[in-house]
């Protein structure tokens, strides 16, 4: 009989925390008062909507970038900027002729990667990597980075990705830029 006490008192334990996941204790305190006996979950003021229509949804804007030197046609990669370890690079099944830059005016680049402070370019092209049965091992791609090729300028545009066109980016940067903001300059 203990045991079956002990076993019950144990399953109903789990079945407790299960039922209130993972909250703070003032969250649980509050779907706490707010459910009703039956044991319902209350559901927060504002329900997380799932988007499943065309058009945009919540994308990151768009963003042009310079760098140290003429890197269009080179694979950037993302490393650690602390210990230069690989943060993330693409595989060669994600590199299309979709991925490379479009050269600007004035030596801007538009963004079609995802560039940041911490980009690196490698001595791979584009046409070469996506040529690949696999992606290079992390030592082979920290080798091929190219030393002076640097990201040396981020501007972040007002358009949302996949809403501005080479034009129109090129209109920006011959206006002075109006309506960006400046994200990254190298010093």
């Amino acid at each position: 009989m203990k045991m079956l006490s002990l076993a019950a008192m144990t399953a109903l334990s789990l079945a407790s925390v299960a039922a209130s996941g993972c909250k703070t204790s003032k969250d649980a305190n509050a779907a706490d008062t707010s459910a009703s006996s039956t044991g319902a979950v209350a559901l927060p003021p504002s329900p997380i909507r799932i988007y499943n229509g065309p058009g945009l949804a919540a994308l990151p804007q768009a963003q042009i970038y310079r760098t140290s030197i003429d890197v269009d046609a080179l694979v950037p990669i993302t490393v650690n900027p602390v210990d230069g370890s690989l943060i993330s690079y693409p595989a060669p099944t994600d590199i299309t002729g979709a991925s490379m830059p479009v050269v600007l005016h004035d030596g801007w680049l538009l963004d079609r990667r995802g560039i940041s402070p911490d980009t690196r370019f490698i001595s791979y092209t584009y046409s070469r990597y996506h040529d690949l049965t696999s992606a290079p091992t992390p030592e082979e791609l920290k080798a091929a980075i190219v030393p002076d090729a640097r990201v040396t300028e981020i501007v972040s545009l007002p358009y949302k990705v996949g809403e501005v066109t080479p034009a129109m980016a090129d209109s920006l940067i011959s206006a002075g830029l109006p309506g960006c903001s400046v994200t990254f300059k190298l010093k």
